[in-house]
C-alpha cells in the first residue's frame, strides 16, 4: 500500500511540476479535489486520484493537466469573454473551438503534450446523448483537422 500511495503521491508532484512550467505560472495552486477541473487564474483544482485507479485514469488526468496549462498559457479570458457569441449553443460551440486553438498551438510546441491529448482523446467512447453528440463531434472534427491533418 506504502509503495501505491508513495507512486500516486510522485505523479501529483510530476502533474503540478509540469503544469507550472507549461502555463508559466509559479504562483498557480493545484489540488486534487473533487471529479470535475476547474480553474481560473490562480488556482487549478484536478480530479481525485486515488491507489485503485487504472493506467486510463492517469492518462486522463495528465491530458487534463496539459489541456489546463495550455489554456492558462495561451488563453486569455478577457478577450475569450469579449468575443463570446450569444446563445448557450453558440457560446458551448465557441468554447470548444477556443479549447481546440489552445491545445493546437501547445502541441505545436510541445511533443508530448501532443501525444497525451492523442492518446486520450482518440481512445474515447462515443456520446450517445443526440443532444451532445454534435458538441462531440464538433469537437472531434477540429481535433481532426489540426491534431491529425498536420502530419
Amino acid at each position: 500500500m506504502q509503495k501505491k500511495t508513495e507512486i500516486i503521491e510522485n505523479f501529483k508532484t510530476a502533474i503540478k511540476s509540469t503544469i507550472k512550467s507549461i502555463s508559466n505560472k509559479e504562483d498557480i495552486e493545484i489540488n486534487f479535489s473533487g471529479n470535475d477541473v476547474v480553474s481560473d487564474n490562480k488556482t487549478l483544482r484536478l480530479p481525485e486520484i486515488n491507489d485503485h485507479q487504472n493506467l486510463k485514469n492517469f492518462n486522463q488526468t495528465r491530458a487534463q493537466a496539459d489541456s489546463e496549462s495550455l489554456k492558462l498559457r495561451y488563453s486569455n479570458y478577457k478577450i475569450f469573454k469579449n468575443f463570446e457569441p450569444e446563445g448557450k449553443k453558440a457560446k458551448r460551440l465557441y468554447k470548444i473551438a477556443e479549447k481546440i486553438r489552445y491545445e493546437s498551438i501547445g502541441t505545436q510546441e510541445y511533443k508530448g503534450i501532443k501525444n497525451n491529448l492523442i492518446n486520450y482523446y482518440f481512445n474515447q467512447k462515443s456520446v450517445d446523448n443526440k443532444q451532445d453528440k454534435i458538441y462531440t463531434e464538433f469537437e472531434n472534427y477540429l481535433r481532426n483537422e489540426f491534431f491529425l491533418g498536420k502530419k
